[in-house]
């Protein structure tokens, strides 16, 4: 199997350097890397196939990793699938729902695997909260909190978002099976004349549960943070250093024991598997195009 990555951006060198292991492994025969700036190709020009032109990879490969910039997901992705090729796009999948939702029809009627990098699906420590809400650990889950926040600069033309919402919308979609069906919230751009940096959102479930998300780009501190309060008890999640802290209502707190997992390599070997077996498992593409949907709905609804 031939596996091709294009972008090799920050994100994209990460994603690249997990197949090459996989390919050193025996678990794939080959890597195609793409990027039309030919410098960020140079680290990998004696471990793997590189080029800088998109008919090229899409020439070549079995299946490809699409790391590119947000608004070039839908053309890069729609032109792989209609040669035939399988992909994996990172989040979000596109940034307009009818544009996700055409890509999902092309790759079932040509029976084909498309996927979207949904990454903390894959953590353990999310797996494990998801089995602990499923046997009902904590009760009755009164609300969630989540928070996403470090410092950058503000990508042109992006709003935040596009950038950080597709994380916790997911990770509340994999552990309960729901979408929210109404937003509250809040944005503000403050280095910049529009397009949000800051945004605090309410999620409002159809039960009535509902989920505190607050996103920033301005704030020194990196947190990624899933707080679950419930009836018995509550969970606090470090969801990148893998960390889930129980906390009893007598003040008790335990740390549970999480192995921690290579979250990319997991994702590009579930990729392999799906293309392997003909079975889109774990983070399918109907999953991306409804987080598309839910974004477009949380920026309607900011003040």
């Amino acid at each position: 199997m031939k596996i091709g990555v294009i972008g090799i951006g920050r994100w994209g060198m990460k994603v690249a350097r997990e197949y090459i292991a996989l390919m050193n492994e025996g678990v794939i025969d080959s890597v195609i890397l793409c990027d039309t700036d030919s410098s960020r190709l140079k680290p990998f020009v004696d471990v793997a196939v590189t080029c800088n032109q998109l008919d090229n990879i899409i020439r070549k490969a079995d299946g490809i990793h699409i790391c590119t910039p947000n608004f070039t997901h839908y053309k890069i992705a729609k032109k792989a699938l209609e040669s035939e090729v399988h992909v994996l796009i990172e989040k979000p999948m596109t940034t307009d729902h009818n544009q996700a939702y055409e890509l999902v029809e092309i790759a079932t009627a040509e029976d084909l695997i498309l996927q979207v990098g949904h990454i903390y699906r894959f953590a353990n420590a999310i797996r494990k909260i998801k089995e602990l809400y499923e046997n009902n650990y904590f009760g009755d889950v009164y609300y969630f909190n989540l928070t996403w926040t470090h410092l950058m600069p503000y990508m042109e033309g992006v709003d935040i978002l596009w950038d950080l919402l597709p994380h916790p919308l997911d990770i509340l979609n994999f552990i309960t099976r729901k979408w929210p069906v109404e937003f509250v919230g809040v944005g503000r751009a403050f280095r910049r004349g529009g397009l949000n940096e800051v945004t605090t959102l309410q999620a409002v479930y159809a039960d009535g549960t509902f989920a505190n998300i607050h996103l920033s780009w301005l704030s020194p501190i990196r947190r990624r943070l899933l707080e679950i309060v419930g009836s018995k008890r509550t969970a606090l999640v470090e969801c990148v250093k893998q960390e889930i802290r129980i906390y009893e209502e007598n003040n008790k707190e335990e740390l549970l024991k999480v192995e921690v997992n290579n979250t990319i390599r997991d994702e590009v070997l579930n990729f392999i598997r799906a293309i392997e077996t003909g079975k889109n498992n774990f983070n399918s593409s109907i999953v991306g195009a409804r987080c598309v949907e839910r974004i477009e709905r949380a920026i309607s609804s900011l003040r």
